[in-house]
């Protein structure tokens, strides 16, 4: 049975379990193929192939009891019903559809970073009713079968420590100030400071608190107010204390401040419109990507693309530029190009004129 052909039958499966489960008495075979078709599952079916989805519950461990009742013609036909199952137990009726709950095997390696937290208690709850009305031989079966979705890179589970996860979790509902100690690339070592967290961020793999700095004391005395957004990476969060202070939530989602943002990049400065030209070689890339979440795409004749953006931050934009190499040029802003022309000087200066030392060559060569 080929993939498409095998994936269509463990829908009807899954439908046809929900189904047995609800029925209140046997059900005949033109009984289960309406029920199947007022669903959507299927629009036509023969008895065979109906007959061939009953014995893969009965091979999986669903105890799919046959019998005769009277057909809508006065005859008698064939009729199925749910029985007792795994020795004396009887198996539970589901509470949710089954294909929403058996999607949830995909989502755990999405959620992976949030392990230890309430949004994957309740992953794990959905599971455990999952595991009551499916067989471990039919989750097996399809765990073999579940081809052609790869998550890459695969976040860590485990990665966070569920206490802190669930001290931010709860600082974040009850708008509590927090204070934790922080390492940024810049610091030698971490430092104290006292935030308010709006929301926890997965990019990427990795946790962040998006988050206003509250100004210290010293802060105030030069007249410095609060900072802006700021994306506190919790790989770099030493220690979590959460305070008995509380603040008054941003109107303004999370969500809206990431519009105008490639990453997570935050900067106190406004954004200010770009416009790229990709070359022919790049062009679908930069399209399909895309480069910019809010680009408008402009095909030339020569197949190069020019990518108008109405707002990015320069230290955001600089890399991504300057990883397309000689296949992009900056057209605005002028400031921009410039700066781009200097650091293609320095690069070129580190190649030109000399070898690399003989240390790195050996490294270079094995």
């Amino acid at each position: 049975m080929d993939s498409l052909n095998r994936h269509e039958q463990l829908l009807r499966v899954f439908h046809l379990i929900d189904i047995l489960f609800g029925a209140r008495h046997p059900l005949s075979t033109a009984e289960l193929k309406e029920r199947l078709q007022s669903r959507g599952v299927i629009d036509e079916m023969s008895d065979k192939n109906l007959r061939r989805d009953i014995a893969f519950l009965t091979r999986f461990g669903y105890a799919v009891k046959e019998s005769r009742k009277r057909s809508a013609r006065g005859g008698e036909c064939l009729a199925w019903s749910i029985q007792a199952g795994r020795g004396a137990a009887e198996l539970a009726a589901p509470t949710v559809a089954l294909t929403e709950l058996l999607s949830l095997a995909v989502a755990r390696d999405f959620l992976a970073p949030l392990a230890g937290t309430v949004y994957w208690r309740g992953l794990a709850q959905l599971f455990a009713k999952l595991e009551q009305i499916v067989t471990p031989e039919l989750l097996a079966y399809v765990e073999a079968h579940r081809d052609g979705l790869v998550v890459h890179p695969k976040p860590t589970a485990g990665k966070y420590r569920s206490r802190m996860l669930n001290a931010l979790h709860d600082a974040i509902r009850n708008a509590q100030e927090i204070e934790i100690r922080y390492t940024s690339l810049a610091d030698a070592g971490p430092r104290k400071s006292v935030i308010r967290p709006e929301a926890l961020v997965v990019y990427d793999g990795s946790i962040y608190i998006a988050a206003c700095r509250v100004p210290s004391p010293g802060d105030r005395r030069r007249g410095r107010d609060a900072d802006g957004i700021r994306f506190y990476k919790l790989d770099r969060v030493r220690a979590v204390k959460v305070t008995s202070r509380t603040f008054t939530r941003r109107t303004e989602p999370i969500e809206s401040l990431l519009a105008d943002s490639i990453t997570l990049y935050r900067d106190q400065n406004e954004p200010r419109a770009y416009r790229v030209r990709v070359d022919p070689a790049r062009a679908k890339w930069a399209c399909e990507k895309p480069f910019h979440p809010r680009q408008t795409v402009r095909t030339l004749a020569d197949g190069a693309v020019v990518l108008d953006i109405a707002r990015a931050w320069d230290e955001e934009m600089i890399p991504q530029l300057l990883a397309l190499g000689e296949h992009v040029e900056v057209l605005e802003p002028r400031d921009v190009r410039e700066r781009l022309v200097e650091t293609a000087r320095r690069i070129a200066a580190r190649y030109e004129g000399g070898t690399a030392p003989q240390a790195t060559r050996r490294r270079i060569g094995g």
